[in-house]
């Protein structure tokens, strides 16, 4: 939307100089010939004047479909900025939610099996937790940058 918009006002501005260097007469008299691209009309001041309003006109669509193509793409941007935010964290809570049951347990083991072995199975299962949680964090900024 963004290009066709462009392309729009760049194309009407363009044949609006075009007239406008090709006619030097054109607002001194009360009419004239306007002559654009080979072609030569006669136009009263009226229609002149009309075709001009339609001309802005066109231009001001093109600027409308321009800026509002720019607006939607940002709010979508947001949007996904908001939506990762809030995943991340949910995700941080379970995490904690994860890390309490887990510490629990462990204390649990370690009542049971004794203080040693449960500390060793502690640090590897917190070591597997980071990675994954590294691994999440990158799919995630991955998937952003995809949007």
């Amino acid at each position: 939307m963004i290009l066709i918009g462009l392309l729009l006002v760049l194309g009407l501005s363009g044949l609006a100089l075009a007239a406008f260097m090709n006619n030097d007469g054109l607002y001194t008299a009360p009419a004239g010939t306007v002559e654009l691209f080979g072609y030569s009309v006669e136009a009263t001041v009226g229609q002149v004047f009309l075709t001009g309003a339609v001309a802005g006109a066109l231009v001001l669509i093109g600027l409308f479909i321009m800026f509002g193509g720019a607006c939607r793409r940002a709010r979508r941007r947001m949007a996904a900025r908001r939506e990762l935010a809030e995943q991340r964290a949910e995700m941080r809570d379970l995490q904690r939610k994860h890390d309490s049951m887990e510490s629990e347990l462990a204390a649990n083991r370690a009542r049971e099996t004794g203080a040693a072995d449960a500390q060793a199975v502690m640090d590897a299962k917190a070591a597997a937790k980071a990675r994954e949680a590294e691994k999440a964090r990158a799919d995630a900024d991955a998937e952003v940058a995809a949007r």
